[in-house]
C-alpha cells in the first residue's frame, strides 16, 4: 500500500482525468438513464405512471462510487483496477434492475423504496472497504485456530436456521429456511454468509505451504468433515442450489491445491457415491409411499377434499386440468394390453369409495352416461371420456385407475407428482426418514422432472420454468418492443436473466455473464501471480464461486439446467447478497495489490490445533467405531460358528442314532 504526499494526490486525481476506460464506464452507466426512462412505466394513457428518472439519484452514489474505488485501486493499492470496473458495471446493472422490476409506483412508498435501496447500495461499498481493510490490518483470521470458530459459528448458525429460519423475504416456508429473522431489520439470508464462511475455513484447510504428507492428509480430513457438516446442514434448510455450489468449490480445491490425483478421484468418486445414494435411497422411499399410499387419500391429495389446508394440485387455479393429456396419454398406453372391466355397479362404488362418501347427482349421472350403450367399459372407453372432457371424467377415470394397486404403483411410478409425497409426509403415515428426506428429494426431483419435461403441470410445479422458458424466446436479441416489465416468477432474484431477456433481449445476458467471465479471468491472474498459497486460495475461491453461481443461474434461466434458488452475484435483488459479493471483490482488490509477506504468527498450542483437533475429534473416534464394529463382526462370527457346530453335531448325532437303529433291527 502506497501512502500519498499531499502534492502527489493532488497530482494523482489530475492523472485520473486522463483514465479514458474509467469515464467510459461512467458514460455507460449514465447511458442506462434511456433505457430506464423507456422501460421505467407502469400503467398505460392517462393512468401511467413514469418513475425511471429515479435512476438519476442511484447513478450519481455509482459514478462517485466507480471514481473513488478505481482511484484507491490504481494510485494507492496500485491494484487491479480491473476487478474494480467489471464489479460497477454489474453492480450498476444490479441497481438498475431493482428499480424497474420493484419500484412500487405508489406516492406514499416511493421514497421509503429509493432511500432503503441507496443504504443497501451505500452499505456494499462500506462492505467492500471493510473486507479489504481486515484482511490487509488482521492476521489472526488466517491462523487455524480461527477458521475452528469459523467452523464452529457455522454449525452454529445452521442449528439456528433449522429451528428459527424462515424463507425468501422473511416468510414462514418449510420449503426453504434460509434467512434469520431479525426484529428491527427483518428477515437477513444467511445462506451467502455461510458461503464465505465455508471458503475461509477451506482456504485455511488446505491452502497451507510447507505441509508434509501426513499433515495434507489430516487436513483433507477435516475439510472432508467440514464439507460434510455443510453438506447435512444444507439439506436441513432445503438449500440445494448453495449445496451445489458448496460441492463443486470443494472438488475444485482438492484438485488444484492438493495436486496429487488420488485424492482428485477419492473425492469426486466419494461425491458420485454420496449423489446416486441418495438418489437409490428417495426412489426407494417414493416407491414405498407408492405402494403404502390409498386411493382416498390420493384423490384427497388432487382435490383437495379431506384436507382444505393441504396444497392440492385441484386448488384456486385449477391446475389438475394440467394432467388431462398424461391421463389421456397413459390409458392409450394401457388399452394396447390386457384391460381391465367394470360394470357401472362397481365403477360407482369405486368412486364412493375413493372419496368415503356417496356419489353426487353431477356424479351419478356421469357414471350412467359412460355405460349408455355398454354394460362394462375398460381403459379405452376411460380414455375417450377423459379426451372428450366430460363432466366429472377426470374424478371418475383416476377414482378408476387408483383402485388397482398395480395401475396405482404403476401410474405414479410414470409420473412424478411431487405435492402426492408432500401430503403423505405431512398427513400421512410417514416415518422419520421419509418426513425428513422426502421434501428436500422432491424438491430436487421436481426441479429436474420439469426441465426433461418442459411442459409438465404448467400452472404449479412447473410454471416457474414454463415461463422462462417462454420469456427467453419472447424476449428474442434485442427485447420486446413493449414498455411491460417482466412478469416471470420471481423476476427480481432468481429469474432477472429472464426479465432482462425480455426487456433487453437476449444478448443482454450474455454480455453480463462475459464480464462475469472476465472477472474471473482476474481472479486467476492474482492466483497465478502470488507468492503465498493462502492468498493464492482465497483469490481462487472467491472468484470462482462468484462465477461458477452466475454460470449455472444462467442455465437455468436459459433451460440448459434444472432451476435452483440462487441470487446471481451482484444482479439479482437483495442487500445481504450485494453486501457479501462486494466484500469479496474487496479481498479480491486487495490482494491484487498487496502481497503479504509475513505470514500469521502462531504460538505452539495454535500450530498444534490441528493435530490436537484430528487426533480427538477424528482419529481416536473412528479408530474407536472400528474397533466397535470389528468386535461385533468377530462376536457374530464366533456365535455363527457355534450355531454351526451345534447343528453339525446334532445332525451327525442324529446320524449316528439313524445308525444304531437300523442295526437294532
Amino acid at each position: 500500500m502506497k501512502k500519498l504526499s499531499k502534492r502527489e494526490l493532488i497530482e494523482s486525481f489530475r492523472k485520473i482525468k486522463k483514465e479514458t476506460v474509467l469515464w467510459l464506464v461512467i458514460l455507460y452507466e449514465g447511458l442506462l438513464l434511456v433505457p430506464a426512462l423507456v422501460k421505467g412505466v407502469k400503467g398505460s394513457g392517462n393512468s401511467a405512471s413514469y418513475f425511471g428518472y429515479h435512476y438519476l439519484e442511484f447513478f450519481l452514489i455509482l459514478a462517485l462510487g466507480t471514481i473513488l474505488f478505481y482511484f484507491v485501486t490504481l494510485y494507492i493499492l496500485e491494484g487491479n483496477q480491473k476487478i474494480v470496473l467489471y464489479s460497477s458495471i454489474l453492480l450498476t446493472w444490479g441497481v438498475f434492475m431493482e428499480l424497474l422490476l420493484l419500484f412500487p409506483g405508489d406516492d406514499d412508498l416511493n421514497s421509503g423504496f429509493i432511500m432503503r435501496n441507496i443504504i443497501l447500495l451505500l452499505a456494499s461499498y462500506v462492505s467492500a472497504v471493510l473486507a479489504g481493510i481486515l484482511f490487509i490490518k488482521i492476521r489472526r483470521f488466517r491462523q487455524d485456530s480461527f477458521s475452528f470458530l469459523l467452523a464452529c459459528l457455522s454449525v452454529l448458525l445452521y442449528i439456528l436456521l433449522i429451528l428459527f429460519g424462515v424463507g425468501p423475504g422473511g416468510q414462514a416456508n418449510p420449503e426453504a429456511r434460509t434467512n434469520l429473522p431479525f426484529p428491527a431489520v427483518g428477515s437477513i439470508p444467511v445462506t451467502e454468509i455461510l458461503k464465505v464462511f465455508f471458503l475461509m475455513v477451506l482456504v485455511c484447510l488446505l491452502c497451507k505451504q510447507a505441509r508434509s504428507k501426513e499433515e495434507k492428509r489430516k487436513r483433507l480430513m477435516l475439510s472432508a468433515v467440514y464439507t460434510g457438516i455443510n453438506i447435512i446442514g444444507m439439506l436441513a434448510i432445503n438449500e440445494m442450489g448453495s449445496l451445489l455450489i458448496v460441492l463443486l468449490v470443494y472438488i475444485a480445491f482438492i484438485v488444484i491445491y492438493m495436486q496429487e490425483i488420488k485424492y482428485s478421484i477419492a473425492v469426486i468418486a466419494a461425491g458420485v457415491m454420496i449423489v446416486l445414494f441418495g438418489v437409490m435411497a428417495g426412489e426407494m422411499m417414493t416407491d414405498s409411499i407408492n405402494q403404502k399410499i390409498s386411493e382416498k387419500e390420493l384423490i384427497s391429495c388432487f382435490y383437495n377434499r379431506e384436507v382444505p389446508s393441504a396444497s392440492g394440485y385441484h386448488g384456486g387455479s385449477g391446475t389438475i386440468e394440467d394432467f388431462r393429456p398424461y391421463l389421456v396419454e397413459y390409458f392409450n398406453g394401457k388399452s394396447k394390453g390386457k384391460d381391465r372391466k367394470v360394470t357401472e355397479r362397481e365403477l360407482k362404488k369405486i368412486v364412493g369409495n375413493a372419496q368415503k362418501n356417496a356419489l353426487s347427482e353431477a356424479e351419478e349421472q356421469a357414471v350412467a352416461a359412460l355405460f349408455s350403450d355398454k354394460s362394462e367399459i375398460g381403459y379405452n372407453d376411460m380414455k375417450t371420456a377423459v379426451e372428450d372432457r366430460k363432466n366429472q371424467s377426470m374424478l371418475i377415470a383416476m377414482s378408476y385407475l387408483l383402485s388397482n394397486q398395480d395401475d396405482k404403483e404403476d401410474f405414479l411410478g410414470t409420473y412424478y407428482f411431487t405435492k402426492i409425497y408432500n401430503y403423505y409426509v405431512n398427513y400421512g403415515d410417514a416415518n422419520f426418514l421419509e418426513k425428513f428426506y422426502i421434501p428436500k428429494y422432491g424438491k430436487v426431483k421436481t426441479r429436474f422432472y420439469c426441465w426433461t419435461h418442459p411442459e409438465w403441470d404448467n400452472g404449479d410445479s412447473g410454471y416457474q420454468n414454463y415461463r422462462a422458458r417462454a420469456g427467453v424466446r419472447d424476449g428474442g436479441l434485442f427485447g420486446k418492443d413493449s414498455a411491460e416489465v417482466s412478469t416471470v416468477p420471481n423476476a427480481d432474484s432468481d429469474m432477472i436473466f429472464v426479465a432482462m431477456s425480455e426487456m433487453f433481449g437476449n444478448i443482454c445476458p450474455v454480455l453480463l455473464l462475459l464480464l462475469f467471465f472476465m472477472l474471473f479471468w482476474e481472479g486467476k491472474k492474482i492466483v497465478l501471480s502470488t507468492r503465498h498459497e493462502y492468498n493464492s486460495g482465497m483469490a481462487f475461491g472467491i472468484s470462482f464461486m462468484i462465477w461458477i453461481q452466475a454460470v449455472f443461474m444462467t442455465a437455468s434461466n436459459y433451460g440448459l439446467f434444472p432451476i435452483f434458488g440462487m441470487p446471481i452475484p451482484f444482479i439479482s435483488n437483495g442487500g445481504a447478497s450485494k453486501c457479501v459479493t462486494m466484500a469479496m471483490i474487496g479481498i479480491m482488490v486487495v490482494m491484487s495489490a498487496v502481497e503479504m509477506e509475513e505470514e500469521a504468527v502462531e504460538d505452539e498450542r495454535t500450530k498444534n490445533r490441528m493435530v490436537i483437533l484430528f487426533r480427538y475429534y477424528i482419529s481416536q473416534p473412528l479408530r474407536h467405531l472400528c474397533g466397535c464394529i470389528w468386535a461385533f463382526i468377530c462376536h457374530a462370527v464366533r456365535e455363527q460358528k457355534k450355531v454351526i457346530k451345534a447343528k453339525i453335531r446334532k445332525k451327525l448325532k442324529e446320524k449316528k442314532d439313524g445308525n444304531a437303529h437300523r442295526r437294532k433291527r
